[in-house]
């Protein structure tokens, strides 16, 4: 397995590589974040609320900086990785102003001589296994909320961002946390196996693909140990045909190119209804026509290249066996950027059911399009996916479109909205997408063990 390496992917240029740590230095940060813990479950909120509100103001005077740096390892938008920084700013608002409220001991008066109280105790050393796409926020809307509930992590980024993560790092140093509550680990799978199976780690919890969410929830519940898994998705975006096309068109457009079309909840499947679909299609090839591919750190810039040499390579797999299995080119763009790992805006029609496009994530600037008759025949096209992420639907009947949301097999449902998430309200999905609950008061109790005392009175 290859060391943490940083590679400019508009570029193709090596940036720095990192080593991984050893079993000593494993070792080292699981006694350095026992002894954190100690301290830090002892803090009152106002006592968490205070680094945890200072990081949210170096996030912002360095939200430039460090958005340059995620363009630079991962190839994302300038300008939405700027927005990525602030809005992790939230999470820090937000949890430091209302975790003492919903993380309160509730009480039940059963009767006159039984009461029951239910507190919400930290669980020790939470291990976080993290993604490359969103390399700021995917990281904090996990810490934070466990952080401002009294536990600490273990926080292991994904292996082509370790200057992003070693970045957000230096900056939760300067903000006053005890050493040891927040620990960036360069670790390799064998060294993560090791960690899980350890008792100081009393928890994991993982975003990323299906197969490392198998391998971390198996190894998880091996040794009984609580985890979270957020996951792939393969999201539908239903469009009916009474919706607002233009408004609808220019969201869907975002929903699949945002973030060069490596989103978990990205619209990835276009379900159209008949009466409106030649409409539709027409303007979504033009306005796919129109994204500019080029320097993620230009302004004009709509769409960056992937990530990864790799993951531009899996796509194009994807996508040729799909067209091999019969699969229509909608549209393709002719834009060939002269270096970079970049994968031209692509729509595709007539997917058979047996093909890879059918069946997988395509985490690229790829748009499934399929059109419909009747709302039953949609929730049934949406619903045929091992994945239940999120879910849009477009339209201005609005008792329809929940009727038809209380039907979709997804974690989550957005009308006429696209996918996406706000830290006051539980992310998620069900199936091959993964378990538990990230942000909301959910998220902020994912690791919390939730402790009855029952007091009968005399």
């Amino acid at each position: 397995m290859r060391p943490f390496i940083s590679i400019n992917p508009y570029t193709e240029n090596q940036l720095k590589e990192y080593p991984f740590i050893s079993g000593v230095e494993a070792d080292q940060a699981l006694e350095t974040g026992n002894d954190a813990f100690r301290i830090w479950r002892k803090k009152s909120f106002k006592e968490r609320a205070e680094p945890v509100l200072l990081l949210g103001e170096l996030l912002k005077t360095n939200a430039d900086s460090l958005a340059h740096l995620a363009s630079e390892e991962m190839g994302k938008l300038f300008s939405h990785a700027r927005a990525e920084v602030l809005k992790s700013v939230t999470l820090c608002e937000y949890y430091a102003t209302h975790s003492e409220e919903l993380l309160k001991t509730e009480t039940t008066q059963v009767d006159e001589t039984l009461e029951i109280k239910i507190s919400f105790e930290p669980m020790g050393i939470v291990l976080g296994i993290f993604p490359w796409n969103f390399p700021y926020w995917q990281i904090m809307r996990s810490a934070i909320p466990t952080l401002m509930s009294g536990n600490v992590m273990l926080v292991k980024p994904a292996p082509n961002v370790p200057q992003c993560s070693l970045a957000l790092q230096a900056l939760i140093n300067q903000c006053g946390f005890p050493k040891g509550v927040y620990q960036t680990i360069f670790a390799d799978e064998e060294r993560i196996s090791e960690l899980i199976k350890d008792d100081r780690i009393t928890a994991t919890t993982l975003t990323g693909s299906e197969v490392a969410g198998s391998a971390v929830g198996a190894q998880s519940g091996k040794y009984i140990k609580h985890s979270v898994l957020e996951l792939g998705g393969s999201d539908p975006l239903i469009v009916l045909h009474d919706a607002n096309i233009n408004t609808t068109l220019e969201q869907a457009v975002f929903a699949r190119f945002q973030n060069n079309g490596q989103s978990c909840v990205a619209a990835k499947r276009f379900l159209i209804q008949e009466e409106i679909a030649d409409e539709f299609i027409k303007k979504l090839i033009a306005a796919s026509d129109k994204q500019i591919l080029g320097d993620p750190l230009s302004p004009e810039t709509n769409i960056g290249p992937l990530a990864r040499l790799d993951l531009l390579q899996l796509l194009t797999e994807q996508v040729d066996l799909t067209i091999e299995r019969g699969a229509k080119v909608l549209y393709r763009s002719k834009q060939r950027p002269a270096h970079g790992f970049f994968y031209p805006p692509t729509i595709l029609t007539n997917i058979p059911p047996s093909s890879r496009a059918y069946k997988e994530e395509l985490f690229g600037p790829v748009i499934s399009l399929y059109t419909f008759k009747t709302d039953e025949e949609a929730i049934a096209i949406a619903n045929d996916t091992k994945y239940g992420l999120g879910a849009s639907i477009y339209s201005q009947d609005l008792n329809r479109a929940r009727a038809m949301a209380t039907q979709i097999e997804a974690g989550m449902v957005y009308i006429n909205q696209i996918v996406k998430s706000d830290v006051r309200f539980p992310f998620g999905g069900i199936k091959k997408s993964g378990y538990g609950r990230e942000i909301g008061s959910f998220g902020l109790k994912s690791f919390c063990n939730a402790k009855s005392i029952w007091v009968k009175k005399r």
